[in-house]
């Protein structure tokens, strides 16, 4: 096969790429704006539970650990739970 006819086909592969993802978002159902907000209000609200749900496993153990290594599990949980 000659060069040109290399660079044919690969450039014809390439257009017909393109035409088919163009066919293929015609098909695509896009979201109303409120259903975006609503999903978008509920993505916030989990991240914010995750993170208030590792933050108190992450002091559950980082006492475990202290208390392990300084013999005293009530002075560790008080020194990590005192607010300062």
């Amino acid at each position: 096969m000659s060069e040109t006819a290399k660079k044919a086909g690969f450039f014809s592969r390439i257009a017909k790429f393109f035409r088919e993802v163009k066919s293929e978002m015609k098909k695509v159902v896009w979201p109303t704006w409120s259903q975006t907000v609503n999903n978008t209000v509920i993505v916030i609200a989990v991240i914010i539970m995750v993170g208030i749900c590792l933050a108190i496993v992450d002091t559950i153990f980082g006492g475990i650990v202290r208390g392990a290594i300084i013999g005293d599990f009530g002075r560790a949980f008080s020194e990590i739970l005192k607010f300062q």
